[in-house]
């Protein structure tokens, strides 16, 4: 009988610690629920548009004029010309944004396209498309990801392309 008294406090002993991991569990739970820990604090913000069209840099602005700024540059090492830019959320696409080129860094802009030279930056602006619905989905201080898809082609080739990336940044 002397092993069963050691097997009880043992079992007695891990029992009591798993009630309390279970309620820190279930609070840190409810705190994450109600948003009061919230993962996306701690994930960074990134634009990512792969090595080809690099995403130097991008913001996400609220307010009167809603829009997201996006600074691109060309890695293809051809001359290429941006058509359009469509923004795509979890609730769906956000119409499709003609994109408000300029002021190109390098690079020639003209009724809603730009053409841009290898290695040289333009700065797009995402623009809400008149429905409003790019100003109804930003919600200010929020991190919030977009996909963004570019269709473009090489100057006089004529040939579209798309290449899909994402956004994850914070509303200001």
């Amino acid at each position: 009988m002397r092993g069963g008294r050691r097997g009880q406090a043992s079992l007695e002993y891990l029992v009591t610690y798993g009630w309390a991991f279970l309620v820190i569990l279930v609070a840190i739970g409810a705190l994450a629920y109600f948003g009061v820990i919230s993962p996306s604090k701690w994930i960074p913000d990134k634009c990512d548009l792969g090595s080809q069209l690099a995403c130097e840099d991008f913001e996400a602005v609220t307010g009167a004029s809603p829009e997201i700024k996006l600074f691109v540059r060309n890695g293809f090492g051809k001359e290429i010309e941006i058509l359009q830019l469509r923004l795509v959320t979890d609730a769906g696409e956000i119409g499709q944004l003609q994109p408000q080129l300029g002021p190109p860094l390098q690079g020639r802009c003209y009724q809603g396209s730009c053409q841009i030279s290898p290695g040289t930056t333009i700065e797009a602006h995402l623009q809400d498309d008149g429905s409003n619905q790019l100003g109804a989905y930003l919600k200010q201080g929020e991190k919030q990801q977009f996909t963004i898809r570019v269709e473009f082609q090489r100057t006089g080739s004529g040939n579209p392309h798309w290449l899909t990336g994402i956004l994850y940044t914070t509303v200001k």
